[in-house]
């Protein structure tokens, strides 16, 4: 929604500032269409605590925002590390180290990994696949 549309369908003024609040609100309001939250706002109006909650969305937002950044960092660094365990476990033939990659990234990356590497596959690797084609039957 725009400001201008905001203001047409509520009556009211915004300055730019203000907007950005509002429609920070509106997108996290979920799937409530634009005539409702508009009347919900013209209920409310400037309420401090509604203005107080859109802040405290935004803030919301931002720390997702750098939560997800965190999260996909992790990620990348633990293939390079099961990247390099399953590596260890081909050359030493232990697949104490392969668990430990499993472990990081879980089965299904491992048996790919283990693939893209070129790797042999172990008899562990072997039977998630078939398992995944059992899954699939039919």
């Amino acid at each position: 929604m725009t400001q201008k549309e905001f203001e047409e369908r509520t009556g009211l003024k915004t300055d730019a500032e203000e907007y950005v609040a509002i429609e920070r609100m509106y997108m996290s309001a979920g799937s409530m269409g634009k005539d409702e939250f508009c009347k919900r706002w013209r209920q409310t109006g400037k309420n401090p605590l509604t203005m107080a909650l859109a802040d405290t969305a935004t803030s919301l937002n931002e720390m997702l925002g750098e939560c997800r950044h965190e999260l996909i960092d992790m990620r990348e660094k633990n293939i390079e590390h099961a990247r390099f365990l399953l590596g260890k476990a081909h050359a030493y033939a232990d697949t104490d180290f392969r668990r430990e990659a499993v472990r990081l990234i879980g089965e299904r990356e491992a048996v790919r990994l283990t693939m893209e590497e070129g790797y042999p596959l172990w008899d562990e690797d072997r039977a998630f696949i078939l398992a995944i084609f059992e899954d699939t039957k039919g």
